[in-house]
C-alpha cells in the first residue's frame, strides 16, 4: 500500500510552507505496512494536480493526500468538498487565473476518502470549504483525474505534527485495518 502526501510549496507571504514541511518530512516513512512518499506540488492551478497525477502514476498510489496550509486557521480540517473554481480567481505562482473545465464540470465534487474518519484518527474537523484559491481548485479537479480515493487537509500556519498524520495513514490504510474482525 502506497500513500501519496503533497503539500504545496511556497506563495506569497508563505515563503516556507508548512504542508511542504509535513510532506516532506513523511517521504521514505513506512508505518503499519504503508509507504508514504512525500512530495512538494507548486502552487499552480494546473501544474499541482498534473504532478500529482504524474506521482500517483509513478510511485503506484493507492491513496493521494493533498495538504495546504490555512493562513486563517487554527486547526487541522479534512475537506470534504471542493467547489467549482469560479472565474473570480486570485493568480497563482505561474500568474494563471483559470482552470480550464469540461463543459459538463459539476458544481461540486465530494473527496473519494473516508474524511469522518480521517478526520477522527488526525483529531481534527471536518469541513465544507477548501477555499477560493489552488486548494480548493486541487480538490476539485484531483478527485476527477486521480484513479485512487483523494482527500485534501487544510493545516494551521504552526503545522501539523507529522507523527499525527503518520498514525492517522496507518490507522486508515495500514495493514490492521484490512484484517476481517474475527471475533464472534
Amino acid at each position: 500500500m502506497n500513500v501519496l502526501v503533497a503539500g504545496f510549496g511556497p506563495f506569497g507571504e508563505v515563503v516556507d510552507n508548512p504542508s511542504s514541511r509535513l510532506a516532506m518530512a513523511l517521504d521514505g516513512v513506512t508505518t503499519n505496512g504503508v509507504c508514504i512518499i512525500g512530495r512538494e506540488m507548486p502552487v499552480s492551478y494546473h501544474r499541482s494536480v498534473a504532478c500529482c497525477v504524474e506521482w500517483a502514476v509513478a510511485f503506484d498510489a493507492d491513496v493521494v493526500i493533498g495538504v495546504g496550509v490555512a493562513v486563517s486557521r487554527d486547526w487541522v480540517t479534512v475537506e470534504r468538498t471542493g467547489v467549482q473554481p469560479g472565474p473570480e480567481l486570485q493568480a497563482d505562482v505561474d500568474g494563471g487565473v483559470t482552470v480550464h473545465l469540461p463543459q459538463s464540470a459539476q458544481d461540486q465534487v465530494q473527496s473519494t476518502v473516508e474524511t469522518a474518519q480521517l478526520a477522527h484518527h488526525l483529531n481534527a474537523v471536518v469541513g465544507d470549504d477548501a477555499g477560493r484559491y489552488v486548494c480548493n481548485a486541487w480538490l476539485y479537479q484531483a478527485v476527477q483525474q486521480i484513479d485512487v480515493p483523494v482527500g485534501f487537509l487544510h493545516i494551521p500556519p504552526t503545522g501539523l505534527d507529522a507523527e499525527r498524520l503518520r498514525y492517522a495513514i496507518g490507522q486508515m490504510w495500514g495493514e490492521q485495518a484490512w484484517q476481517p474482525n474475527l471475533t464472534t
